[in-house]
């Protein structure tokens, strides 16, 4: 176990070091570098000397104890908590694969011969390099159909083909069907009524014809474009019948009525709601951001503030607790007496003024967890200094002590190993506690910047847009989900550590 654990390190820091160099874009490696050239480097260096000092200096094997071992068992027969955790583990791979699920730009693009993959490169491939004009970045869902037409390749998109950020859908169009000479939206009983386009049938974003529709027909005025935006037709309905027409000359009668497409579209503009031929499986909020990438942007995001968070605030809470119970005297009442201020301070206040005064555009996900970690630790150093109190007057403490072991490997070696079931207990609670707190500081405007897929963004739209139902309820049920699974996954260890359940006290 710690030998596979060295090498995945070492692996990781590699990967990312290389893509660096080599200017790739490598799902969830690419995440150091993302946070800043300084971050990434330190990172990779890190994960790669940890993993050469675990190989050269740790076990190949993690011993357990028969107690672990009959622990975790308990914990597998607890059906409930077992399948939660391994419903996480299935969304955590999903997260991991980052811009290969979901994203804007394509996974693959076959054109003219030439293959690109603009997903995992940093290079950005503008309009000109397939043929088309502009030196912006290429679209690639305008580009999948434009190959597509023209025959010239095509492109593979991932299964989301939107950023969770600053990549908006201005609008959007439905087909409507006709039915006994009236036009319908799909699946509707009731006639359409509204505005509608028809498209030219070689260029889909060009606009035609522009009608307005009542009770599924024709009804009121009626306006036909040229290709390059000039007024070609005007025609006034009533009821479906045409009662005037007049054509300005600027296109030929017959060269207009053959260029548009067959039927009419329904123009939807954001919030947009759930729309499959164009990707938006949950459809997209008030800017017009999709809905389900934004979802899967901010899960991504929740993971690696737990990461930090718990490595961090375990970290520090556990060193301090174990040195309060250990070394007491005037140490632990210091300690506590700093505890005890941090503990007065209103932790939720301090960080909105702390964001204000820094500004929400200048914020990191790295100053966010930094203010959050600096008031988190202490909940952690009650238990585990109550724990080395009791722990470091047993026998095998005093043993250590004869044998002169030093202040350090007694923590580690013997006091740490008999605390890890109340520090892995705590753990689930710590990663809902995180989540709601990040949640709840971009609900409140207090989170990080909108560059940064926020869940506290989603509900604030969703709230702020009561008609666009679909934003409220996804968001909803993917964080109520998520916490459940993480309670139970805590509850199930809670279960499973319990020591009364394997300790016998004489």
């Amino acid at each position: 176990m710690n030998r596979k654990l060295s090498i995945a390190a070492i692996i990781v820091g590699a990967l990312a070091i290389l893509g660096e160099l080599c200017g790739l874009l490598l799902p969830t490696v690419s995440w150091f570098f993302g946070v800043g050239p300084k971050f990434g480097w330190a990172s990779s260096v890190l994960l790669i000397a940890g993993g050469i000092l675990g190989l050269r200096f740790l076990p190949r094997e993690i011993r357990w104890t028969p107690v672990t071992l009959q622990r975790f068992r308990r914990f597998r027969s607890i059906g409930r908590g077992w399948w939660s955790f391994r419903i996480l583990l299935v969304l955590i791979a999903l997260a991991l694969l980052d811009q290969a699920l979901v994203g804007r730009r394509a996974l693959m693009v076959r054109c003219d011969g030439k293959t690109y993959f603009p997903a995992f490169v940093q290079k950005r491939y503008q309009a000109k390099d397939f043929g088309l004009t502009g030196e912006q970045e290429a679209n690639y869902r305008e580009l999948k159909e434009r190959l597509a037409a023209e025959k010239r390749g095509f492109v593979l998109m991932p299964l989301v083909p939107w950023d969770p950020v600053l990549d908006t859908d201005s609008l959007q169009s439905i087909s409507l069907e006709q039915r006994d000479g009236k036009w319908y939206k799909p699946g509707d009983a009731e006639a359409y009524s509204g505005r509608a386009q028809k498209f030219y049938n070689d260029t889909p974003v060009q606009k035609h014809t522009d009608s307005r529709f009542r009770r599924g027909v024709p009804d009121g005025e009626s306006l036909g474009y040229t290709r390059n935006g000039a007024l070609a037709v005007s025609a006034f309905y009533k009821a479906g019948t045409k009662e005037r027409e007049r054509w300005t000359g600027e296109m030929p009668q017959e060269e207009f009525e053959k260029a548009a497409t067959t039927s009419y579209q329904m123009i939807v503009y954001p919030a947009i709601p759930p729309l499959w031929k164009a990707g938006h499986y949950l459809g997209t909020d008030s800017r017009g951001w999709d809905v389900l990438a934004q979802i899967y942007g901010g899960w991504q995001l929740n993971l690696k503030a737990i990461l930090l968070y718990v490595l961090f605030t375990y970290g520090v809470g556990t060193l301090i607790g174990l040195l309060m119970g250990y070394l007491g005297g005037v140490f632990d009442i210091a300690m506590q007496r700093c505890i005890e201020i941090l503990d007065e301070l209103p932790f939720l206040y301090i960080v909105m003024i702390l964001i204000s005064i820094i500004g929400v555009a200048n914020m990191n996900l790295l100053v966010l967890l930094g203010v959050i970690c600096f008031f988190s630790w202490t909940s952690l150093t009650y238990s585990l200094r109550a724990l080395a109190y009791k722990e470091k007057e047993r026998d095998y403490v005093s043993a250590a002590r004869l044998q002169g072991a030093s202040t350090w490997r007694i923590l580690t070696r013997y006091l740490l190993p008999n605390m890890l079931a109340t520090i892995v207990t705590k753990i689930p609670f710590s990663v809902a506690a995180i989540i709601s707190s990040l949640t709840a500081l971009a609900f409140l405007g207090f989170g990080l910047p909108e560059t940064y897929p926020q869940w506290g963004w989603l509900f604030d739209d969703g709230t702020s847009h009561l008609s666009a139902v679909w934003i409220s309820l996804s968001m909803f049920t993917a964080m109520v989900f998520i916490l459940l699974l993480v309670t139970f996954v805590g509850e199930a260890l809670r279960e499973a550590f319990d020591p009364k359940k394997f300790t016998t006290y004489q």
